[in-house]
């Protein structure tokens, strides 16, 4: 059996190039039939199905993600190059339907599809498993995390579900072009730091289990997963191409509050959280500079920045009464 090694520059694999069972190629088709079947019959009723067929898109590429994901686990454990490019025959098309899902959600609309916490979990479920493939093809030493990035966009995309509204017109306060502007800056943002979490919590389960003398206590998992120098370098790479972002949604929120509400910035409770973020993740870029903060700590500092993402998409607008908790909307 042939080795090869995946060589990038942010780390390296070894797998093994070994042709996989022939039932393996029958399963990206088994997966596709399924997806095909959930939405056969709102094909038929169109246009006056539309609704329905971007929910059931919405499932098709939920189950793709699921056999994705799997199938990513089964490369971290197998380490073969032929479960790799299974899964990529598997999400790769899943994020395709994912679209589609996305698109048609917006002609029941009949306006841009971030309006509600259903539309903003969805396309931030896209972007970030479009980012995560475009990460494994640019550093295909990421694919080892897959596992790990499905399972977050899979949940992503559960919590969507559990907030589903049907479609409907766009509230007043949102009938706005800096709906298109701010809000998808800032879901594109969040999409990128997604994939920073992921790897920033496989760097702390490495750096925790890699002293462990019992495959009970992680070393088993620690020892597949990529060097924590490769984790590092690749949490860093998701930060510096999100943070940006995030900088120019927060101005163009900010642009729209003087708009709607004639002040850039009142600390509402969304304001104040998006603020919160941005300052963790600034001060993630300055610790990454100086070499003797690099490691642990600024694995620490990246998985509370997600978590503070968290805080401001999903708890601020659930939980806590403020400006932007209308109609449970992504603004």
């Amino acid at each position: 059996m042939a080795r090869a090694t995946i060589a990038e520059g942010v780390g390296t694999a070894t797998v093994a190039r070994r042709r996989g069972p022939a039932l393996w190629r029958l399963v990206p088709l088994a997966f596709y039939l399924l997806a095909f079947t959930l939405v056969r019959g709102d094909l038929a009723r169109l246009p006056g199905g539309v609704g329905d067929l971007s929910l059931h898109l919405y499932f098709a590429a939920m189950g793709l993600y699921v056999g994705g994901m799997f199938f990513y686990f089964a490369f971290f454990a197998y380490r073969t190059e032929a479960l790799r490019w299974v899964a990529i025959a598997l999400v790769a098309p899943g994020a395709a339907i994912h679209l589609a899902a996305i698109i048609f959600r917006g002609f029941a609309d009949g306006h841009y599809p971030l309006a509600n916490m259903y539309e903003y979990s969805s396309m931030l479920a896209l972007v970030a498993v479009t980012v995560f493939l475009l990460m494994t093809i640019r550093w295909p030493v990421a694919s080892l995390g897959g596992g790990a990035a499905l399972f977050v966009i899979v949940a992503l995309m559960g919590i969507g579900y559990g907030l589903y509204q049907s479609p409907e017109p766009l509230v007043p306060a949102l009938q706005s072009y800096w709906l298109k502007i701010h809000v998808t800056s800032m879901m594109a943002s969040s999409g990128v730091l997604v994939s920073s979490f992921v790897f920033a919590a496989l760097y702390l389960v490495k750096d925790r289990s890699a002293s462990a003398k019992s495959w009970l206590n992680g070393s088993a998992i620690a020892a597949r997963l990529p060097s924590l120098e490769t984790l590092d370098r690749l949490t860093f790479r998701a930060i510096l191409l999100g943070f940006p972002i995030w900088t120019f949604g927060t101005m163009a929120g900010a642009i729209w509050g003087e708009h709607a509400w004639g002040r850039w910035w009142g600390w509402d409770p969304k304001e104040t959280w998006a603020a919160i973020t941005w300052i963790v993740y600034a001060i993630y870029l300055h610790s990454h500079s100086l070499r003797a903060w690099r490691g642990r700590r600024t694995a620490l500092i990246a998985t509370a920045g997600f978590i503070s993402i968290m805080v401001t998409l999903y708890a601020v607008n659930l939980w806590i009464v403020g400006l932007h908790s209308y109609a449970k909307g992504a603004g």
